[in-house]
């Protein structure tokens, strides 16, 4: 198996692999009779999906990524609200942060919205979507 990462994914000295977060997650969740498992992904969709991060800290990425997309923060407002506090959104507005992340919730793949659940995913898009205008 080819132990090469993608350079964007060296994060602070530390091998980090974005597929493997997935991976490891939908192990946790074959375990959970609610959750479907047999949801594929498409691990070219996921790698394009996980560099629109790639100018982000290994902190907001996880904040992002587990804490809000598949822990389903987002429609939690002190959590975005924390969020944007970060060093990595401080030279934009904050109606520009909250675009930033709407477009990215927005373009999670099928596979990780189906282990989210559709209320669960909806709920946290449109939370973002209230903040960045975009309804």
């Amino acid at each position: 198996m080819n132990k090469k990462r993608i350079a964007h994914c060296n994060l602070l000295n530390t091998s980090w692999d974005p597929y493997a977060l997935i991976v490891n997650k939908s192990k946790r969740l074959s375990w959970n009779n609610v959750s479907e498992a047999d949801a594929l992904l498409s691990k070219k969709e996921v790698i394009e999906w996980f560099a629109l991060l790639r100018e982000y800290s290994e902190q907001t990425v996880q904040a992002i990524l587990v804490d809000g997309i598949l822990n389903s923060e987002f429609h939690n407002i002190t959590f975005i609200l924390t969020l944007v506090q970060k060093a990595e959104f401080k030279s934009v507005a904050s109606k520009q942060a909250y675009q930033i992340l709407y477009e990215f919730v927005s373009q999670t793949p099928t596979g990780i919205r189906e282990w989210i659940g559709d209320k669960e995913f909806l709920m946290s898009r449109d939370v973002l979507a209230l903040l960045s205008r975009n309804r």
